[in-house]
C-alpha cells in the first residue's frame, strides 16, 4: 500500500512555507538597522541564495517534477547546511536561529515522526556552536565569540525536537491508521481469493504491529472444523502454514468468546492478561494459567490477540505476538480489534454478496423456466393436441383436414414469433414494457381465435398503477390459467376479472372446465386448493408478486383462481417485503 503522504499535499506545503521563511528572513535582516556581525556582504548574498533556492525547489515540487523520497531526504540535508550558514552570518540579537531550525524541526517531525526528528535535533544542536566556533575563528572577528546563550540554545533545541517529534509521531501514527483502513476494503474484492486475501491481510497487520508470528483461528459453522492460518516472520523470510483440525488449537480458558486480551507478562506463575469484552465494553485483568500454544517454536513475549464476531457470534480469533520489541498498549489492542471486525464484516459481505448473485441466477433461471413453461411449452402442447387431432380427422372427416393443417400453421407461427420476442427480451436484459391492458387485449384476441374458448374479461376503465413488470406478471397468471382451463378442464368459457381498491389489487380467473381431477386430499370442505397443489408457475409468480393466491375448483363445476396484489408501497414496488421472505 502506498503512504497516505503519496497523495497528500505535504512537500507542497512544507516548500511553500520555506519561500516565506526565506523571504521574511531576508526581510527582517535587511530591515534591521544594525547590519551582519561577521561578513555583511557575504550575509546578504547566502540570504538571497536561500531565498532563490526556496522558490526553485517550490516550483519543482508543485510541477511534481521530482519524487517525494528524493525531496524529503535532498531538501532536509539542504536545509540544515543553509540554516547553519545563515544562523552563522546573521549571528546577534536579531538572529533568526529559533525560527530557522524550528522549521527544520517540524518539517522532519511531519515526515518522518520522532525518531528521526531525535537525530535531526542532536545534529543541528551539535553544529550550531561548532559551527559559530569555526566560523569566527577562521573570519578573525574576535568580537564574536561563543556566550551562555550559545551554550543553552541548543538544549533549547533538544527540548524542542522532542516535544514536536513526539506530536509528529502521533500525526504519524494516525495516519499509519488511516492508511491501513483505506487499504482494507480492496481485500474483499469478488474476484480475488479468499486465501490469499487472508495472507496478505496477515502480513499488513504483522508489517503495521512490528510482530514476527500471526495466528487467524476460525470455525466452520457447518463442519464445526477450526482452519488455522499461521504466518511466522524471521530474518527476512515469510512462512504460511494452513492446518484443519477438529479441535481449537488455541484453548483460551482465562478470556470468553467475545473477549480480546493484551498479555505483555508471558512468564510462568505471573502471566496475566488485560481482557476486553468488544460486545459489553468490560476490562478486567485474569491470570493465564497455562501458556499459550502459539507458533511453532514461537517464544512470545508480548501477545494480542480479538475475537473474530460474525452477527455476534464467535467464530475465532486473530491473534499477534512479539518475540522481541516494545510491548503492546491498550491502543494497540483497540486497532487489532477494529482491524478484524472490519475484516469479518468486509468478507461476510463479500459472501453475502456472492450469495446474492447466486440467488438472484437461480431467481432469473426459475423465471425462464416459468415463461417457457407459460409460453413455447404450452405452444408446442397445442400443436401436439392439433397434430393428434388431424390423425383422428384422417380417418373420420379428411375434408376438415385442410382447414386443421391451416390452423396448425397459424399456431406454429404464433409460437414462432412468441419465441422470437421472448428471446429479444432476453437480450435486451428487460422486460416487455407494454402497459396491463394492452397485454390483456392481446390476450383476449388470442384465446377466442386460437383456441375457441369464449373470453370475457371485467376490468376498470382507467389501468392500474402496477410497474411493467407487475404487470408482465399478471397476464402471464391470466395466461397460464387459461391455457389450463382449456387443457386440463375442457373449458369453453372463462371470465377474467380485475379490480382496484386503494390497498389492493385483485384478480380473478373462472372457467367452466372439469376442475382439479387430482386433487384428492389437497381440497378442503369448502373445495379451496392447498397451496403446494396449485399450478407451480402461479404459485411462483403470486410469491414474486407478494400476492395471496387461492384456487377454488369442484369436480365438474370449473375453477376459479384468486390474487390479491398488495397496492404499491411509497417505493413503488409491490409487495417488498413479502417478495424478500418468499
Amino acid at each position: 500500500m502506498a503512504p497516505l503522504e503519496a497523495f497528500s499535499r505535504t512537500e507542497k506545503i512544507i516548500a511553500f512555507c520555506r519561500v516565506l521563511l526565506a523571504t521574511a528572513t531576508l526581510a527582517i535582516v535587511c530591515v534591521d538597522p544594525k547590519e551582519p556581525t561577521l561578513a555583511p556582504e557575504l550575509a546578504y548574498l547566502v540570504l538571497t541564495a536561500y531565498v532563490g533556492y526556496s522558490a526553485l525547489l517550490f516550483l519543482l515540487v508543485r510541477g511534481e517534477l521530482l519524487r517525494k523520497e528524493f525531496v524529503a531526504t535532498f531538501s532536509t540535508a539542504a536545509d540544515v547546511v543553509w540554516v547553519t550558514a545563515i544562523t552563522v552570518f546573521t549571528e546577534g540579537g536579531t538572529s533568526p536561529f529559533f525560527l530557522l531550525h524550528a522549521f527544520v524541526i517540524f518539517s522532519a517531525s511531519i515526515r518522518w515522526g520522532l525518531g528521526r526528528t531525535i537525530v535531526l535535533t542532536v545534529a543541528l544542536a551539535a553544529l550550531y556552536p561548532a559551527a559559530l566556533f569555526l566560523a569566527t575563528h577562521a573570519a578573525g572577528a574576535g568580537d564574536v565569540g561563543l556566550g551562555r546563550a550559545h551554550l543553552f540554545r541548543p538544549l533549547y533545541l533538544l527540548v524542542l525536537g522532542f516535544l514536536v517529534g513526539y506530536l509528529g509521531e502521533h500525526e504519524r501514527h494516525s495516519k499509519r491508521k488511516l492508511g491501513f483502513m483505506l487499504d482494507l476494503p480492496h481485500a474483499f474484492r469478488a474476484n480475488r481469493s479468499p486465501g490469499l486475501a487472508i495472507g496478505r491481510l496477515m502480513r499488513r497487520v504483522l508489517g503495521y504491529f512490528h510482530a514476527q508470528h500471526g495466528l487467524l483461528v476460525l470455525r466452520d459453522p457447518e463442519s464445526g472444523r477450526y482452519f488455522t492460518w499461521e504466518l511466522t516472520r524471521r530474518q527476512g523470510r515469510t512462512r504460511l502454514a494452513l492446518r484443519i483440525t477438529e479441535q481449537d488449537p488455541l484453548p483460551r480458558p482465562f478470556a470468553a468468546p467475545t473477549e480480546g486480551f493484551l498479555a505483555n507478562d508471558l512468564r510462568p506463575g505471573s502471566a496475566s492478561a488485560l481482557c476486553y469484552d468488544v460486545l459489553s465494553g468490560t476490562i478486567e485483568r485474569k491470570r493465564i494459567a497455562h501458556a499459550l500454544p502459539l507458533a511453532e517454536h514461537a517464544v512470545a513475549e508480548a501477545v494480542l490477540a480479538a475475537p473474530v464476531l460474525i452477527q455476534r457470534e464467535s467464530r475465532g480469533w486473530a491473534i499477534v505476538a512479539r518475540e522481541t520489541g516494545s510491548k503492546f498498549t491498550r491502543d494497540d489492542l483497540e486497532f487489532l480489534v477494529l482491524i478484524v471486525a472490519q475484516t469479518a464484516a468486509g468478507f461476510e459481505n463479500a459472501r453475502l454478496q456472492a450469495k446474492a448473485e447466486e440467488v438472484a441466477v437461480l431467481e432469473e433461471r426459475t423465471r425462464i423456466a416459468r415463461d417457457l413453461h407459460d409460453g413455447f411449452i404450452q405452444s408446442l402442447a397445442g400443436i401436439d393436441l392439433r397434430i393428434e387431432a388431424c390423425k383422428v380427422l384422417l380417418q373420420r372427416d379428411p375434408q376438415r383436414v385442410p382447414r386443421e393443417l391451416e390452423e396448425l400453421h397459424q399456431a406454429v407461427d404464433s409460437g414462432y414469433r412468441e419465441v422470437r420476442r421472448y428471446l429479444k427480451v432476453l437480450r435486451e436484459a428487460r422486460r416487455p414494457t407494454d402497459d396491463l391492458w394492452a397485454a390483456l387485449d392481446r390476450l383476449v384476441a388470442e384465446f377466442p381465435a386460437r383456441e375457441r374458448l369464449r373470453l370475457h374479461v371485467e376490468r376498470p376503465s382507467t389501468a392500474p398503477p402496477l410497474a411493467p413488470e407487475a404487470g408482465y406478471e399478471v397476464v402471464q397468471i391470466v395466461r397460464e390459467a387459461l391455457r389450463n382451463a382449456i387443457r386440463h378442464g375442457r373449458a369453453t368459457q372463462a371470465i377474467v376479472k380485475i379490480g382496484c381498491r386503494p390497498s389492493h389489487l385483485y384478480l380473478v380467473v373462472r372457467d367452466n372446465g372439469s376442475g382439479f381431477q387430482h386433487a384428492n386430499g389437497h381440497v378442503d370442505p369448502d373445495g379451496y386448493l392447498a397451496e403446494s397443489a396449485a399450478p407451480w408457475s402461479i404459485r411462483e409468480r403470486a410469491a414474486a408478486l407478494g400476492a395471496s393466491l387461492r384456487v377454488w375448483t369442484q369436480p365438474g363445476k370449473g375453477t376459479e383462481i384468486s390474487l390479491t396484489i398488495p397496492a404499491p408501497g411509497r417505493n413503488g414496488r409491490h409487495g417488498a417485503e413479502r417478495r424478500m421472505q418468499a
